[in-house]
């Protein structure tokens, strides 16, 4: 049965954390350059499938490891979603700023997301937006499509990354680990005080 807890291993709490998007937006990109597993873009190219990326961090004197699940964005591999999403602790959609297409495709991998987590009567799971490609100028995406998507999805969470310079591809993932912990936390100060009696 699946539940928001963490379970622990000699590498500390492993937290699994979702990426989508459609394919070239940069999630490989992303999730690669927060984890520091590669330095040289041109050694990236198309997921096929899933890749999987591992990163590790202390959190509040805690051993943290992330699984970081880069979802392949092409149609023919939408069949995979429900492996994919086993065990899921947070996701991330990514969209180009500059591309608004990859931005109105996400309402698919939203729905298809939603639609696992309540089947399969998930608790809520932190889900944040990521708008990569800052460092290009010519920006398609306005804030107020942002803005109407979030809305639109009740997402209360966005940045802007730049995957190519590293440019605060760390900040969407440490948010999803604070907001797991503290509520981890909560949850576990609520049994406590619900079974001392208090």
């Amino acid at each position: 049965m699946s539940t928001l807890y963490s379970h622990n291993t000699k590498q500390g709490n492993i937290l699994k954390i979702a990426v989508l998007g459609l394919g070239s937006v940069g999630k490989t990109t992303i999730s690669k350059g927060y984890s520091g597993e590669i330095s040289d873009l041109n050694q990236i190219s198309m997921t096929k499938g899933v890749d999987i990326t591992v990163k590790r961090m202390v959190y509040c004197g805690k051993t943290v490891t992330l699984q970081i699940w880069d979802f392949a964005g092409q149609k023919q591999f939408r069949f995979m979603i429900d492996v994919f999403l086993r065990g899921v602790k947070g996701v991330i959609y990514v969209y180009d700023v500059t591309d608004i297409e990859t931005l109105v495709y996400l309402n698919e991998f939203v729905d298809l997301t939603r639609n696992y987590l309540e089947n399969h009567f998930y608790p809520t799971i932190p889900e944040i937006l990521v708008g990569n490609k800052l460092d290009i100028e010519n920006a398609e995406v306005s804030i107020e499509d942002v803005h109407d998507f979030m809305k639109n999805y009740n997402i209360k969470k966005h940045f802007l990354v730049s995957g190519l310079y590293s440019v605060n591809v760390s900040e969407p993932f440490e948010y999803i680990v604070d907001h797991i912990t503290n509520k981890e936390s909560n949850l576990a100060d609520e049994l406590v005080s619900k079974y001392s009696g208090n």
